[in-house]
């Protein structure tokens, strides 16, 4: 037969929520102040995304990035409706929970660092609490950061750093 392009089947969407849930409920706990409003609006990310996914075929190695874009969307509707600032949510506990304190001590030191960067995040403006959360929280490249707010790899990267900097002199009682 002569040159019959067919295009791959898409991965089922069964596979894709799998596959992806953990993250953008990370991504969405990281924007939102409490752990049901971020499943909530995991769900309703994932639920916007079936709807669109047979239409969209998003490509197999972009579909994070897409769904990602769906949840950022869904965190700023949240927002709207609910009229009030977004807060970061536990930005570190991803990191937090891979390692084990040696003593209650080191745990208690542990996350009273959590809360003040938690705290400090609030006063960040919402793009820098978006890229650090998606950065950290999410644990995207700066590809896929760029994929997800609109920019490229460059720009995502040094947008990032940018809002980590800023972060981190907040942090450390700066300006």
């Amino acid at each position: 037969m002569v040159g019959l392009d067919v295009a791959p089947a898409p991965v089922p969407f069964e596979e894709v929520y799998r596959a992806h849930l953990p993250r953008v409920y990370l991504f969405c706990l990281s924007q939102v102040r409490n752990a049901a409003d971020a499943e909530d609006i995991a769900a309703d990310s994932f639920a916007s995304a079936f709807a669109a996914y047979q239409r969209t075929s998003p490509p197999a190695d972009r579909v994070l990035a897409w769904l990602l874009r769906i949840a950022r969307n869904a965190v700023i509707d949240h927002y709207r409706r609910a009229g009030r600032r977004a807060t970061l949510h536990a930005v570190l506990d991803r990191h937090a929970e891979r390692e084990v304190p040696p003593d209650v001590e080191s745990a208690v030191l542990r996350n009273d660092e959590l809360r003040a960067v938690l705290v400090t995040m609030r006063s960040l403006r919402r793009r820098d609490r978006q890229l650090v959360g998606l950065r950290v929280a999410a644990d995207l490249s700066y590809a896929e950061i760029g994929a997800v707010v609109g920019l490229s790899e460059h720009a995502a990267t040094v947008a990032t750093r940018r809002a980590v900097t800023r972060l981190r002199k907040l942090c450390e009682g700066g300006p």
